[in-house]
């Protein structure tokens, strides 16, 4: 596991230009895709404290949690502001004493697994799904957000969309 944390922190920086943009308002923070699921701010806030309950258990640190009452995009911005702080801070730590087994809670149910099966089959997928669910809520609320906007990298000319 050579950088655990250069993914979240990549991932959270393209989650704050997407917080940045102009038509991203706070009336979009209780939109969700479906009734039962969490609303476009509690799926942000979700990301962010899984890259915490990741890394802070590898690097054998209390696991942070910056997360406020949120009543505004301002207030998620300053979150993944705090939560990017504290994983860059982190990455000067050494991974030398890494624990042999992370016990965690999913849902309503304890799991233990060895770290490296911890981060690639449950940190990752969850932060990507919950990052994913909150794209989507803005995606379905009539944002034009791309994949570049999603992963950083793609890049379109103006106006391209897909055939259908």
């Amino acid at each position: 596991m050579t950088d655990i944390i250069e993914p979240f922190v990549h991932y959270l920086n393209q989650l704050q230009a997407i917080l940045a943009r102009d038509d991203i308002k706070d009336e979009l923070l209780m939109r969700r895709l479906s009734p039962d699921m969490f609303p476009f701010h509690q799926q942000v806030s979700t990301a962010a404290a899984l890259s915490l309950r990741c890394c802070c258990p590898l690097f054998n640190r209390e696991v942070a949690n910056f997360k406020r009452p949120i009543v505004s995009v301002a207030d998620l911005q300053e979150e993944i502001d705090d939560t990017l702080d504290y994983l860059t801070q982190l990455q000067d730590v050494s991974l030398d004493e890494m624990p042999t087994s992370i016990t965690f809670v999913a849902g309503f149910t304890n799991h233990t697994l060895e770290p490296e099966k911890y981060f690639q089959l449950y940190a990752w997928p969850n932060f990507l799904f919950h990052f994913s669910m909150a794209y989507a809520i803005l995606r379905a609320a009539g944002i034009p957000l791309g994949k570049g906007d999603f992963d950083g990298f793609h890049r379109y000319p103006a106006g391209f969309s897909f055939p259908s």
